[in-house]
């Protein structure tokens, strides 16, 4: 079970009568494992990106690594969850935003996890083509299978982006398997660049190396 060491973080919940509740939580110790993680939640500092290791049912992951500048000149990382914590969403708007999510389900391993463990990118590219949905985005620009994650996960690698709405996406989909071969459980990690006033600090090799935090610090958790 990972642990928060004297971090503080805010926290704003959408409680029964619809008002937000502010809090700000400083502990010594505070674990997360099988609570139902905040609806809203907004950082309070760096020191907070820096120790918090987000906890879920299904997963456990660190925050991407921070800058001063986050919260000095920009608006602060702030996030939130849905889906009763299988999906946590954490962004620095208007630039970065990550979305870390599974199905929550033990999942069958068949002819695609088999492909995938075995580095088969070619099974891959005839399956996700390069290709341009009605609103313009081009999904699977570039496809790739890389080991990540706490384990050394499989992990497929995909970008896309919607030139006008000056995005960029790089998605991570990470799978883990039972001993026997028999079972997966599959986590996603998605990250999206918005292009924002030319600037040259916030880019979107910026946030990829921000990122490699998160991926590096993704724990799928056993339970079959």
């Amino acid at each position: 079970m990972k642990l928060l060491s004297t971090v503080t973080i805010t926290l704003l919940l959408v409680g029964c009568s619809g008002e937000q509740i502010s809090h700000n939580i400083t502990k010594t110790q505070v674990a997360m494992s099988g609570n139902k993680p905040p609806a809203f939640f907004s950082v309070a500092n760096i020191e907070t990106m820096r120790d918090y290791v987000f906890e879920t049912k299904d997963f456990s992951f660190k925050f991407p690594t921070a800058k001063e500048s986050d919260f000095s000149k920009m608006s602060g990382w702030k996030g939130g969850s849905i889906r009763n914590g299988k999906t946590i969403t954490v962004y620095l708007d208007p630039v970065y935003h990550m979305d870390v999510s599974t199905s929550g389900n033990v999942l069958k391993y068949e002819e695609r996890e088999r492909a995938i463990e075995n580095n088969d990118i070619n099974y891959l590219r005839t399956r996700m083509p390069k290709r341009v949905k009605k609103n313009g985005e081009i999904m699977n620009i570039s496809l790739n299978i890389i080991p990540a994650g706490k384990e050394n996960y499989p992990c497929t690698v995909r970008t896309s982006s919607h030139l006008k709405y000056g995005k960029r996406k790089i998605s991570y989909g990470c799978f883990k398997f039972n001993e026997n071969r028999t079972k997966v459980k599959y986590v996603s990690l998605s990250v999206t660049y918005t292009h924002y006033k030319s600037s040259k600090q916030y880019t979107y090799q910026d946030l990829q190396n921000r990122a490699k935090r998160t991926l590096d610090s993704l724990y799928i958790k056993d339970g079959w």
